[in-house]
């Protein structure tokens, strides 16, 4: 008797465990759900967003329309794809692209006006050493470099970088 109670909460509880949790199920370079323009520079937008759609049909479609609207991107990449079991459930993480919307100017003080577009070749110090980066992506108070010989990204704050050209 004492068995057959302990296969029947044993069974309830992997039931109950399996139902909650999410499954990763791939990484995929790139996805998207709409045409991608191969002449336009696209730049990261935002770095590991995450988006959660749940839907009787198309799950992973609106998660991906859901980040991609969010953060008025065209594209994910470096994304990671986790379902629940019952596949009704989709969270997806990765970095959003999409084109530049608009050049920043930051005011350093009153007669110094500095422009900052993606392409732009910055430094910026990093545990006592100065590092050459070039601008990737903006946002409304950081923008993301990419720096080193294996391509290596980061956000920073404005404050934290210097122009070069």
């Amino acid at each position: 008797m004492k068995k057959s109670h302990l296969l029947v909460i044993g069974i309830l509880l992997t039931t109950l465990t399996s139902c909650g949790r999410y499954v990763r199920i791939g990484d995929l370079t790139g996805i998207s759900n709409r045409n991608i323009d191969d002449t336009t520079q696209y730049v990261m937008l935002e770095r590991e967003v995450e988006a959660v759609a749940t839907a009787e049909n198309d799950a992973l479609e609106q998660a991906v329309d859901n980040l991609t609207k969010e953060h008025e991107g065209e594209f994910l990449r470096n994304t990671k794809i986790y379902v629940k079991s019952n596949g009704k459930k989709v969270k997806i993480i990765g970095d959003v692209w999409g084109i530049q919307k608009a050049n920043v100017n930051v005011n350093t003080s009153a007669t110094a006006e500095i422009e900052l577009n993606v392409g732009d070749n910055v430094v910026f110090k990093r545990k006592r050493d100065i590092i050459d980066g070039k601008i990737i992506g903006l946002n409304a108070d950081s923008i993301i470099v990419e720096y080193g010989k294996r391509k290596k990204r980061i956000e920073l704050r404005y404050d934290d970088v210097t122009k070069t050209n």
